[in-house]
């Protein structure tokens, strides 16, 4: 039996398309490690011209062009970054059980009918533009704060504002991302284990939490890490709501302090960055290249967790 020979044009198409592909590859890599190089090179340039280590991390005076009167600029970043930190971490906690429940609900209990009609909607849900949410925060939850706190912080025209604003703002737009790669975790756990369950006497309930979502768990997890990756980096819509210039004090009530004018680090890169210059501008980069740190160490997280999937 004759073998038929593939046409000398399509091998040298295929070779031609190995290396394009190479290439885009390379571009690729060599973009990410330039952005890094880049942010690193000019960050360290802090440390380099006086910037203390310690002093970055845990003091709160962050004035890196002295333009708060001081004599020697200040380079404190710990209350910028515990702000990060904190509406992270608190947004994640809200959205996690929630998501969690809306993900169960469309895999597991509503029509098929029904969870085709609303998934689009919140897979378009979670490509809104970030000014959009950080508009809505503005108009609708801060008065909504300033009413339900104003009271008891004691000023009406601020309590709104704060990190208490910007984690319900972080909600918003992170539930959507944890809610659609919940659904596709819960997607991959077979049937049989679902009628295993239901065989051996346990009720849709304890099938749903015993056992649907322990063997969803690494992609479940990956929903979170990438929703905190979200979370840590967004600028526009919390910076509308945070409308602080420094953090507050912290001999006060954690309630205060929570509803209140504040900071975190990407308001302020958004904001001072273009007026910065010299050590004050190296320390801008610094803060970047903290942010950069930490959303490279969520997306390992989630490629570990990802290749850890109990299904294959």
């Amino acid at each position: 039996m004759q073998v038929q020979q593939r046409p000398q044009g399509s091998y040298y198409a295929d070779r031609i398309a190995r290396v394009i592909f190479l290439l885009c590859a390379i571009l690729l890599v060599m973009v990410i490690v330039s952005i890094f190089v880049f942010v690193g090179t000019n960050a360290f340039k802090l440390f380099a011209e006086g910037g203390n280590l310690r002093d970055f991390f845990f003091n709160t005076n962050w004035d890196p062009t002295g333009s708060g009167g001081a004599i020697n600029p200040s380079y404190g970043a710990g209350g910028l970054i515990l702000g990060s930190v904190v509406i992270t971490l608190l947004s994640v906690l809200i959205a996690t059980p929630l998501a969690f429940g809306m993900a169960l609900f469309f895999n597991e209990v509503s029509p098929v009918w029904f969870s085709r009609l609303l998934k689009p909607l919140i897979e378009i849900f979670t490509g809104v533009p970030s000014v959009v949410i950080g508009f809505f925060g503005l108009i609708v939850i801060v008065p909504l704060l300033q009413n339900l706190v104003g009271n008891i912080v004691g000023n009406h025209q601020t309590a709104g504002y704060g990190w208490g604003a910007a984690t319900l703002v972080l909600v918003i737009m992170i539930l959507p991302t944890i809610t659609s790669i919940s659904i596709d975790a819960l997607n991959t756990v077979p049937g049989s284990v679902r009628e295993a369950s239901l065989a051996l006497g346990s009720t849709p309930w304890q099938m749903m939490t015993r056992t649907i979502l322990p063997a969803a768990t690494t992609g479940l997890a990956t929903a979170v890490v990438l929703g905190m990756a979200r979370a840590i980096g967004e600028t526009l819509a919390v910076s509308m709501v945070l409308n602080g210039h420094t953090i507050p004090s912290f001999n006060q009530s954690p309630f205060n302090i929570f509803f209140q004018p504040n900071v975190n680090i990407t308001q302020f890169i958004a904001i001072d960055f273009g007026e910065a210059y010299g050590a004050g501008r190296d320390a801008y980069f610094t803060l970047a290249f903290v942010l950069l740190a930490i959303s490279f160490l969520f997306v390992c997280i989630s490629r570990y967790l990802g290749s850890r999937s109990v299904y294959k």
